[in-house]
């Protein structure tokens, strides 16, 4: 299955390229209006055009960065090559796990959508036998979502 990730902290990375690469612009050409909106349209295509997906086969995870729609970053997970999936709390109400790999970053999938796409990796780690951490925090989330099921049915 695919599922696209909201990534939470994008924008505040945004903004902070934003700063600094107009202040390099700044020293260099002036501090022209005409020049800096068309640096931010530049930027704002860009950051536009990125996205996050991530893709749960049977047998590995699949994570890609694209950017206008091609592949800029794959990445293929097989079971053997994750050492622990942590399931967190992201922002107030929303749930995100972090693969942690023995070589290599951790991913971190901060809001996938659709939602259920958390239950799908809990399915994936225990037929692989992957282990699994909850935090407090995903909890009470997960009892949240089960108390609402039961009031609207």
């Amino acid at each position: 299955m695919e599922y696209s990730i909201n990534p939470l902290r994008w924008s505040t990375i945004s903004i902070f390229l934003i700063v600094i690469l107009w202040n390099l612009l700044s020293d260099y050409y002036g501090s022209s209006l005409l020049l800096f909106l068309l640096y931010l349209l530049v930027v704002i295509v860009f950051a536009s055009s990125i996205r996050f997906k991530f893709k749960i086969h049977d047998n590995h995870l699949v994570y890609q960065v694209l950017l206008f729609k091609k592949s800029i970053i794959k990445k293929k997970i097989d079971p053997g090559q994750v050492e622990q999936m942590k399931f967190i709390r992201a922002g107030w109400a929303k749930k995100a796990a972090i693969i942690k790999l023995e070589k290599g970053m951790d991913i971190r999938l901060a809001v996938l959508y659709p939602e259920e796409a958390y239950e799908h990796l809990l399915e994936f780690a225990g037929k692989h036998d992957i282990s699994i951490v909850k935090t407090n925090d995903y909890l009470t989330l997960e009892r949240k979502v089960e108390r609402n099921k039961m009031e609207s049915s």
